[in-house]
C-alpha cells in the first residue's frame, strides 16, 4: 500500500482565523484631542457636516465615500489576493487583512476631501463666492482622520 500525508497547518490556521472573534477596524475622527486651531472639535465638525443640521446639508466625508467605493477600492488592492490569504494563514488572525481594509477605507475618505465628497457635496455661499472647496478650507478636518485596529 502507497502512504499519503496531508498538511494541514494551514488549514488549521485559517480556521482558528475565521473561528476567534473578528477584529475591530475603525475609520473617522478617532483621537480624543480632537480639537481645532481657533476653536471648536474636529469631531463634531465632522458629525454635523456629515448627518447635516437645521443651517448645513449633509456633505458626507466618511459614510457614503466608504460604502460607495470600498468593495471597488478593495478588490484593486489585493486584499482578496494570495498574498494576503498567506498573511492571515501564517498569522493565525484576520488583523492583517482587517488592516488592509481600514487603510483602503481611510484613503477613499481622504480621496473624498480631495475631490469634493467625489463631486457630491453641496457648496456653501461661501464656497461659490470664493471658489474655495467645501470642508477642506484648513485642512484640520481632513488630517484628523485615522485609521484604529483592534482584536475584537
Amino acid at each position: 500500500m502507497s502512504e499519503m500525508s496531508v498538511k494541514l497547518e494551514g488549514l488549521e490556521k485559517l480556521l482558528k482565523a475565521l473561528k476567534a472573534k473578528p477584529p475591530i477596524a475603525k475609520v473617522g475622527v478617532l483621537s480624543n484631542d480632537a480639537g481645532r486651531s481657533g476653536g471648536g472639535n474636529n469631531a463634531v465638525i465632522g458629525a454635523a457636516h456629515e448627518f447635516g443640521t437645521s443651517t448645513l446639508p449633509v456633505r458626507s466625508w466618511l459614510r457614503v465615500p466608504i460604502n460607495d467605493y470600498l468593495n471597488a477600492q478593495l478588490k484593486a488592492s489585493g486584499a482578496f489576493d494570495k498574498e494576503t490569504l498567506k498573511q492571515v494563514i501564517n498569522s493565525g488572525s484576520l488583523i492583517p487583512w482587517t488592516k488592509k481594509l481600514a487603510l483602503v477605507a481611510e484613503s477613499i475618505v481622504l480621496e473624498g476631501f480631495d475631490t469634493n465628497g467625489y463631486g457630491k457635496w453641496p457648496q456653501s455661499d461661501y464656497t461659490k463666492k470664493t471658489n474655495a472647496q467645501t470642508l477642506v478650507e484648513t485642512g484640520q478636518l481632513r488630517n484628523a482622520v485615522s485609521t484604529e485596529v483592534k482584536e475584537g
